[in-house]
């Protein structure tokens, strides 16, 4: 059970998901390439604690499709949509580039921000030849070298893509981005030219904001991901200098889906 909605965003139109409907708000942000579908199990735990939100960030989801993807837009967006629920502060969760979205929107609003929990991401810029960037660059040239629409199944899709993306969890996970529109055609639900178009930006660091930030923070990292390793320690303290950093074992960089019990219990901990 539950709530969506699509909530006014200037411009745009964010698509959302509510559970719970008791406790302070608690808006959860998916990563790059994901949705806030991906985060229901998470909240369907945390919803007799909190009112939380899932939202589709732009050119996800249900959401709108734009040509910007800078995190001060998304931020923006952010900053919209927690004004028209009438919410006056939040607890955030924020996965990867959610988790830089929350990040650039904390620095910005400190007042509208109760507690901040970051999951598997560094406020600093990723290089472009780093092992990481590598991976996006391959995974959006996998996604964009289908036309969805020339499938008759989803298999015929996945047998595809995995031509290009062999690990399995990944290649899955991609596919929930697949939907059937009235006409029984197959069609991607992200933007895959503007992730492709602005992915220096999603790579870059959170820069020109005031700091340091008073805000109670959490850094989750997977014990077996490199997205946060110990030189990002100092930039974190730099810029949060309330923040913890905790090891979830035996995660990698989707550990609110490897580990989720230590997730959901580290994350009531500190909330």
């Amino acid at each position: 059970q539950g709530t969506s909605s699509m909530a006014d965003i200037g411009s745009l139109e964010l698509f959302f998901r509510k559970k719970g409907e008791s406790g302070e708000p608690l808006i959860i942000l998916h990563g790059l390439y994901g949705s806030g579908d991906n985060w229901i199990s998470i909240a369907n735990e945390l919803k007799d604690y909190f009112q939380v939100y899932l939202i589709d960030q732009r050119n996800h989801g249900r959401s709108p499709h734009a040509d910007d993807m800078s995190y001060e837009s998304m931020a923006e967006d952010l900053h919209e949509f927690i004004k028209s629920q009438n919410l006056e502060s939040v607890n955030i969760i924020g996965h990867s580039m959610g988790g830089k979205t929350a990040m650039w929107f904390t620095a910005a609003h400190p007042d509208k921000v109760k507690k901040l929990i970051v999951a598997d991401i560094a406020p600093g810029k990723y290089d472009t030849t780093s092992p990481n960037v590598k991976t996006h660059k391959k995974i959006i040239a996998a996604l964009k070298s289908i036309d969805p629409s020339e499938a008759k199944t989803r298999k015929e899709i996945e047998t595809q893509l995995s031509r290009y993306i062999d690990n399995v969890q990944l290649r899955m996970f991609l596919l929930k981005n697949i939907e059937r529109k009235e006409d029984g055609c197959y069609r991607w639900k992200i933007n895959i030219d503007s992730i492709e178009k602005n992915i220096i930006n999603i790579m870059s660091g959170i820069t020109g904001i005031d700091i340091p930030v008073h805000v109670p923070a959490l850094f989750l990292k997977g014990e077996l991901s490199d997205y946060i390793t110990d030189k990002d320690i100092p930039l974190i303290k730099e810029i949060f200098p309330d923040a913890k950093l905790v090891t979830i074992p035996g995660a990698g960089h989707w550990l609110h889906a490897q580990q989720p019990k230590i997730f959901i219990q580290k994350t009531l901990e500190f909330l």
